[in-house]
């Protein structure tokens, strides 16, 4: 699950630096280049930097910034005065109304809620799964990478900089690649495993030095986690159809995957904010907390049947 949840971080994280109408247009453009002339030089940068809050000033809302978002704002507005006129994006982002400095408060509330999912469900499989379970410490590994990925899912929606837009990519990845070893450790043994883990990770170091140090390239980089994640899709469904007569758990593993997939239509279908606030992505992010819990009961389901199946052989 988490690592089709990555995938569709991906997809919607692409890419927010691409110019748009927006941004292009000559509203926005002479309204820019007017503030910044007005506002950005001289005494009036002086006095800017004296009444900037201070909390703004470490988001990153400089005299520039502030100028991009106020000459956002003015650009809709005359726009709108055309019935017939699309809402424009700005920098290939939608205009959002900012909280406290928050670019798009939305998607980081939900990105938080998320995160504490995870945390709140590593909680509640520790209490039920004995620490000697076969998958015990994988499930822990899952649960770190995904609050991490959640975290830097939220930084990056507080502010858009190419580096939170890199560790957001980057964290995302890791949930991808990270979800099919842990769908290998399901039957390999530790051995197997390890070696298949350590293939893994030289991919993945790979592929982030790539996009890091040489080009980051948005095709390149969507055709890997497509094809990865396309992969982590069928190997759970395969792996869960197969079974779901002797173990009616399962449907869990199903509903889980199905839930996801469903929830991408809303990336499909983008549009503009509701109320400026939110959007195909937010809303996404808002499906994907409530699926949280059915995938960890779905992991605590397995890894007691494995404890089970263990202990039989035992005997």
């Amino acid at each position: 699950m988490q690592g089709i949840l990555g995938l569709l971080c991906l997809l919607w994280s692409v890419p927010g630096s691409f110019a748009s109408w927006g941004d292009r247009s000559n509203i926005f453009q002479r309204c820019l280049s007017g503030c910044w002339r007005n506002n950005c030089t001289g005494r009036a940068l002086e006095r800017f930097d004296q009444q900037q809050p201070g909390y703004m000033v470490m988001l990153g809302w400089w005299c520039e910034e502030e100028c991009k978002y106020g000459c956002m704002w003015r650009t809709v507005e005359q726009i709108q005065t055309d019935p017939w006129a699309v809402v424009p994006q700005f920098y290939g982002k939608w205009p959002f109304v900012r909280v406290l400095g928050i670019q798009e408060p939305a998607s980081v509330l939900f990105s938080i809620l998320n995160g504490l999912g995870h945390v709140v469900m590593i909680v509640v499989f520790r209490r039920k799964v004995p620490s000697h379970a076969k998958m015990y410490n994988v499930v822990h590994w899952l649960a770190i990478i995904s609050t991490n990925a959640w975290f830097w899912s939220a930084i990056f929606h507080t502010r858009d900089f190419p580096w939170t837009e890199k560790m957001d990519y980057f964290c995302a990845t890791s949930l991808v690649v990270f979800q099919l070893f842990m769908w290998f450790t399901r039957f390999g043994g530790f051995k197997e495993s390890a070696v298949f883990g350590a293939l893994l990770a030289a991919l993945f170091s790979s592929h982030v030095y790539y996009l890091g140090f040489v080009k980051f390239d948005y095709g390149y980089n969507m055709m890997a986690n497509v094809a990865v994640g396309q992969l982590n899709a069928f190997c759970w469904l395969g792996f869960a159809f197969k079974n779901v007569r002797q173990r009616r758990y399962m449907w869990k593993c199903i509903a889980t995957i199905l839930s996801i997939n469903l929830l991408l239509l809303l990336e499909l279908g983008d549009f503009p904010p509701i109320w400026w606030t939110f959007d195909a992505h937010s809303l996404w992010h808002a499906g994907t907390a409530p699926v949280v819990p059915l995938w960890y009961s779905f992991l605590i389901d397995e890894s007691l049947y494995l404890l089970r199946e263990a202990e039989e052989k035992d005997v």
